[in-house]
């Protein structure tokens, strides 16, 4: 199984709901952080779990407006995401 493939199979991190339609989110606007930007997807590690509409939402509005709106940190997210695959053995840290 991918990283992503573990993602997609955990509860959204904005709505709690886990199922069918839970995307893999490459977290945006941490570039130094992520290595994402310049015409490229930063390393499967800064996936976040999110419902597809609110993946759609994230990229339609920015990510700064959709971190506000749900007073919600990808980076947050992403960490904690990180420690449960940690904690899973599905990653060793």
């Amino acid at each position: 199984m991918s990283y992503r493939d573990y993602v997609r199979g955990l509860p959204c991190c904005v709505s709690g709901f886990q199922g069918e339609g839970v995307d893999p989110h490459h977290v945006k606007g941490y570039n130094w952080l992520t290595g994402h930007g310049w015409a490229k997807k930063g390393s499967d590690l800064t996936c976040i779990p999110l419902k597809h509409d609110l993946h759609q939402e994230l990229h339609d509005k920015g990510w700064k407006s959709f971190e506000k709106k749900y007073n919600m940190s990808q980076i947050e997210c992403m960490v904690k995401t990180i420690l449960q695959a940690e904690k899973e053995g599905v990653l060793k840290i």
